[in-house]
């Protein structure tokens, strides 16, 4: 039953972060925003699959929360700064620019680099690092393993929403109008 109390706390405890101070949802909203868009066109467009030009963006994107959060993070007024989060920031801003750099030059198999660079990846880590950096997040042993499992429900959650999601007219079969090709 402790392990049970311990991960409901957990998810108390990321539930919640965004709500301990409501400005941190100007950094939120556009992170959740592209995330949101960027799922519903690749449920709407099923055939489309994810290219190195949005590998490129996602990079891009992650690239701009490491900015943010290393403003905040050094920013002495604030006293957020520590070890760790510096770390951290290091780590998300090497991963942000190897996504940026493979997206340019092609070095890795599709396949393989599209999973490192999928939306879902992209947003989710930019999400808990602006939470985390903010000190809005507390991580623990706990919190790391709901923040895994919640990972895992978000995946299946973007699955089930990509088949509710109409397919686009053009993208059905039965539309394709040979005439205009």
């Amino acid at each position: 039953m402790a392990v049970l109390d311990n991960l409901l706390l957990g998810l108390k405890e990321i539930i919640f972060a965004p709500a301990k101070d409501a400005s941190i949802w100007w950094l939120l909203t556009p992170i959740i925003f592209f995330w949101l868009i960027i799922e519903i066109y690749f449920g709407r467009y099923k055939t489309e699959k994810l290219g190195w030009n949005t590998a490129l963006g996602n990079g891009l994107s992650m690239f701009w929360v490491v900015i943010i959060s290393s403003k905040s993070l050094f920013n002495m007024d604030l006293g957020l700064f520590s070890f760790d989060k510096a770390i951290f920031i290091f780590v998300i801003a090497f991963y942000a620019l190897f996504i940026i750099f493979i997206s340019f030059t092609h070095k890795i198999k599709e396949s393989v680099f599209f999973l490192f660079a999928s939306p879902s990846a992209i947003y989710y880590l930019s999400a808990i690092a602006v939470l985390w950096i903010h000190n809005l997040l507390t991580i623990t042993r706990w919190v790391m393993i709901d923040l895994m499992l919640l990972y895992v429900f978000v995946l299946i959650f973007e699955t089930i929403l990509k088949k509710m999601i109409p397919t686009a007219i053009h993208e059905k079969p039965e539309s394709f109008d040979l005439g205009r090709v």
